[in-house]
């Protein structure tokens, strides 16, 4: 799960012009932790997650324990998608509107 949600974090920020350094300077992180946290290599604080989301435009969303392997199944059917389509981290992370 933290790979996927650093591929999503890596490919909202590059879409949103940001180096890792610009990303770690907007909530006070070494670009290294940036780097770390988008390969899946560190855990993280909930806060820390939210911080990174928010910068980037996304919004982080709790799901219980019991619904984990249906929110893994239904990202898990990306059937006849492209793997260099963004994955919809649906259940933890989702765009924000505005």
């Amino acid at each position: 799960m933290l790979k996927q949600i650093g591929k999503s974090l890596q490919q909202t920020r590059t879409a949103r012009g940001l180096t890792q350094a610009e990303l770690g300077a907007l909530v006070g992180l070494p670009q290294s932790h940036i780097s770390k946290i988008e390969r899946g290599e560190t855990d993280f604080q909930w806060t820390t997650l939210e911080q990174i989301a928010n910068a980037v435009g996304l919004s982080p969303i709790l799901v219980p324990t019991g619904l984990v392997p249906l929110v893994e199944s239904l990202m898990n059917g990306r059937e006849g998608k492209s793997e260099d389509e963004p994955v919809p981290l649906v259940g933890s992370l989702t765009e924000t509107e505005g």
